[in-house]
């Protein structure tokens, strides 16, 4: 592959990702769009069963069956692929939720062995860190309190590190370096949690599964006209059904703007404990 080929690759996939983006914001829009398309394809393949049946009533039976069979199945595989990789990552977010939680309440009782000029203020930096990272976790905020989240956290870490330094030159010993030790871990962990939130399922297979979901309803009501009736559940619980699952299946992969969440109970449990 070419370079330029390679950029054209990279700007249609950030197309297409900011356009999930776009779409993914509301789990009840994504319901809404995806139902109404598949509702929509189900009928009109409808109607060309229909029309297929009356010039070829002999025929149309097992030509539907064969077409039906063959997209439901490829369908079916699909939506389990991508069941699986949401879950996947949803179970990725929700561990580093109690390893966060973990790593701070270790760094949190460690800060009682620094020198008396430091404890105070690292454990008053480490309440507000898990308080800031609660709240980003329990809120659906928009892009520009992130970032102002962002910056605050990193400041944080500036200055828990700074202490760290300070305390370091002060009274070097094993215990410290035990600090600085749980110390970086936080910091890395803070890093891990914030690319496991932008780990999704990629665009492409977004893509594929919407359109071979709509293939599906398209062959569902497809083999309803070619039997000659109009059936309930192919035309109109078959898409609905799809429309579920998708949805659910998109809210598991965005836990900030769905109705399942990754639970932050750990780090709520946290900031508890570290109340007077």
């Amino acid at each position: 592959m070419t370079l330029r080929s390679l950029h054209i690759t990279q700007f249609y996939t950030r197309m297409l990702e900011e356009l999930l983006s776009n779409i993914f914001v509301n789990q009840w829009a994504v319901f809404g769009i995806v139902t109404l398309l598949l509702l929509a394809l189900a009928e009109t393949g409808c109607r060309f069963g229909l029309t297929f049946q009356r010039r070829n009533p002999d025929t149309a039976a097992g030509h539907s069956g064969s077409v039906q069979g063959s997209v439901l199945g490829l369908l079916g595989l699909l939506l389990g692929f991508s069941f699986a990789m949401a879950v996947g990552r949803y179970d990725a977010r929700r561990a580093l939720v109690v390893d966060e939680a973990n790593s701070i309440g270790t760094t949190w009782l460690r800060a009682d062995f620094l020198p008396a000029t430091h404890q105070r203020e690292v454990k008053e930096l480490l309440k507000r860190y898990t308080r800031i990272k609660l709240e980003d976790s329990k809120t659906e905020t928009t892009r520009e309190a992130t970032t102002r989240s962002q910056v605050e956290i990193a400041k944080i870490h500036q200055a828990l590190w700074s202490h760290a330094e300070a305390s370091a030159a002060e009274k070097p010993s094993p215990v410290t370096v035990s600090f600085i030790s749980t110390l970086n871990e936080t910091i890395d962990l803070d890093a891990s949690r914030k690319a496991a939130l932008r780990n999704h399922v990629p665009a492409a297979v977004w893509l594929l599964l919407l359109v071979v979901s709509g293939c599906g309803a398209w062959a569902s009501g497809y083999g309803s006209g070619t039997g000659g009736l109009r059936s309930a559940f192919n035309q109109w619980v078959f898409p609905l059904l799809i429309g579920v699952v998708i949805t659910l299946i998109s809210d598991i992969d965005r836990p900030h703007q769905g109705l399942i969440g990754v639970s932050q109970q750990p780090m709520q449990d946290l900031l508890d404990s570290m109340q007077p």
